[in-house]
């Protein structure tokens, strides 16, 4: 298979399969020995034409109607993705493998409004509406229409803005093993965040290549996961428990602060991070970091002991990757939001029960949602008077934390509290 035959079979994986872009990726190059120029094209064509995937849909519906099968429309994006935006490939190459697919005149229509015009939306459309902003920053008009309700217009537009760039790859220092300034001497590619012990990568390729991550002197972590964790009243002799259902770099950075003694309960509801987990645990001898197996539901199968601090990071909508993963947007359905939230109040709710008294319970989740946020934990409040708001806050792309992540700090009164 040619370039072009490689990149409409992934994207049909990703399209008709809902195959993840990595996966879908991964899945074709184990398959086809390709060298690293055809990977590296491929990988370009597909992602651009899933950063511009509604607009394309829109304007391939209003040129040759809707109804199309996908399968036929793929070298059309291509050819749009490659002429307006990459242009990295031969145009007229594409093209007739568009047109071989389609109703030659309506292509042909089609390039010439493209061609004639510096704005490929339509022009009918607000410029403040969910429709015109989906086309503009390809995401759902329904995933706008829902921030614009819950946070206004200004501020969602602010978050489209971001979103269209790509987040920001930040990485944990351990300050103990890795002095920062030596390390950014050697490594210009790299810079100070707006965090103690945080660096972020500015670079080419990945990062994850350099040598200090394959002992975990440093490691990925979201700068606002950083800044909560430096707020949460930890100590190294009380037991922390963390409950997870997405990866995460957390269990590593209480190591870091506390040394490979301190205990550690990590029970994990997701299958790649628990390997990953568990062969990092033993490459660094952590043998007080007790690993299991678990939904939320088996929690009272795994912890024996209440902890000081419970540290609760279920499943959520994960907005977060509408920037960092081109196909998200193709996977977050609006009506599985509803179960989501249901199944976060109930992890809250169990994840509550191993708090000892005094202790606090934290929940996390990378989302921009307020019925998953803020409306969730009042809900929990108001069922357990038991706990307390100690802070709640919501990090935006647009700041210098660069994360739509959400915490809140819950405390557990004792006995002798009022």
């Amino acid at each position: 298979m040619n370039e072009f035959e490689l990149s409409k079979q992934i994207l049909l994986n990703l399209v008709i399969n809902e195959v993840p872009f990595a996966t879908a990726l991964r899945q074709m190059f184990k398959k086809i020995d390709a060298d690293p120029a055809t990977r590296s094209n491929v990988t370009a064509l597909v992602g651009c034409e899933l950063r511009h995937h509604l607009i394309f849909e829109n304007l391939i519906n209003r040129f040759l109607g809707e109804g199309l099968e996908f399968e036929k429309t793929v070298y059309l994006r291509f050819y749009l993705s490659n002429h307006l935006f990459l242009r990295r490939f031969n145009d007229k190459d594409l093209l007739a493998l568009a047109k071989a697919d389609l109703p030659q005149k309506e292509v042909d229509d089609l390039i010439n409004f493209v061609d004639s015009t510096n704005e490929i939306i339509p022009e009918e459309l607000d410029k403040s509406s969910p429709e015109f902003l989906s086309l503009r920053y390809n995401t759902p008009a329904w995933v706008i229409r829902m921030w614009q309700k819950q946070f206004g217009k200004g501020l969602v537009f602010k978050v489209l803005k971001v979103n269209y760039r790509q987040s920001v790859a930040s990485i944990r220092v351990n300050e103990n093993e890795v002095n920062i300034d030596e390390f950014l001497s050697k490594h210009p590619d790299f810079s100070k965040a707006p965090v103690d012990n945080m660096i972020v990568y500015q670079g080419r390729g990945s990062a994850k290549t350099l040598e200090e991550f394959k002992d975990n002197r440093v490691f990925f972590m979201k700068m606002a996961t950083k800044v909560i964790l430096d707020k949460l009243e930890l100590d190294p002799i009380k037991k922390v428990a963390i409950y997870t259902e997405v990866p995460n770099n957390i269990f590593l950075d209480i190591i870091t602060r506390f040394g490979k003694e301190a205990p550690l309960d990590l029970v994990i509801n997701h299958t790649p991070t628990l390997y990953e987990t568990r062969k990092t645990a033993k490459e660094m001898g952590l043998t007080h970091l007790y690993i299991y197996e678990s939904n939320y539901q088996g929690l009272i199968t795994c912890i024996s002991k209440k902890a000081n601090v419970f540290i609760c990071l279920p499943k959520s909508s994960i907005f977060d990757l509408l920037r960092s993963t081109p196909d998200y947007f193709l996977r977050i359905k609006q009506e599985q939001l509803d179960q989501l939230i249901v199944d976060q109040l109930n992890c809250l709710e169990e994840c509550s029960k191993f708090v000892e008294d005094d202790g606090e319970l934290v929940y996390m989740i990378p989302t921009l949602s307020r019925k998953e946020s803020n409306s969730l934990i009042a809900n929990f409040l108001v069922k357990h008077q038991e706990f307390s708001l100690i802070e709640e806050h919501q990090f935006f792309p647009f700041e210098s934390f660069d994360s739509c992540m959400y915490y809140a700090r819950l405390k557990k009164m004792g006995e002798n509290n009022d």
